[in-house]
């Protein structure tokens, strides 16, 4: 459903009335406690649980471990882009904190483009990194973002119920 203010009313005998469902789906009951734990940690800020929520819901593959996913780098992008969605405010206002962010971490004197610039480059050392720690000859690889895109089709394969969930 859609559950903003304008959607949920209390009847008269003080239920609670939900409008538009519109969007809805079932979920496998195997998965309903793990959809919880998930929106609970996101809710709670509780990234670091996000690998073993991965698994619970199917998101990664059955050969993937969760010591892969929790050393994949994911988390911490992840953390990023939750912490921005849940102060809430659109487009505009998630933009405004991103370049806060970066101003506060790069220098407040860099303009928009040098902003960019100094996230990219902070961006590939942590892939370069990453791909380092897994034994990856970094030097041997011709472009670093496509080998850290191919890994990540390795550890993630979302179910599509994950468009309805994400809405």
């Amino acid at each position: 459903c859609d559950p903003h203010p304008g959607n949920l009313l209390r009847t008269n005998d003080g239920r609670l009335c939900i409008l538009d469902w519109g969007m809805t789906l079932s979920v496998p009951s195997d998965l309903q406690y793990a959809l919880l734990e998930f929106i609970a940690h996101i809710n709670t800020q509780d990234f670091e649980a996000l690998p073993q929520d991965f698994i619970n819901l199917g998101f990664s593959p059955p050969n993937v471990s969760l010591e892969r996913l929790q050393n994949s780098g994911i988390t911490e992008g992840l953390a990023f882009a939750f912490r921005q969605l849940s102060e809430g405010g659109g487009p505009k206002k998630i933009q405004e904190r991103v370049k806060a962010e970066f101003q506060e971490r790069y220098g407040a004197d860099l303009s928009d483009e040098e902003l960019q610039k100094a996230a990219r480059a902070e961006m590939m050392d942590q892939m370069e990194a990453q791909l380092e720690k897994e034994g990856v000859d970094v030097k041997g690889v011709t472009n670093v973002m496509e080998e850290m895109s191919r890994r990540n089709r390795e550890l993630f394969a979302l179910p599509p119920y994950v468009l309805y969930v994400a809405r």
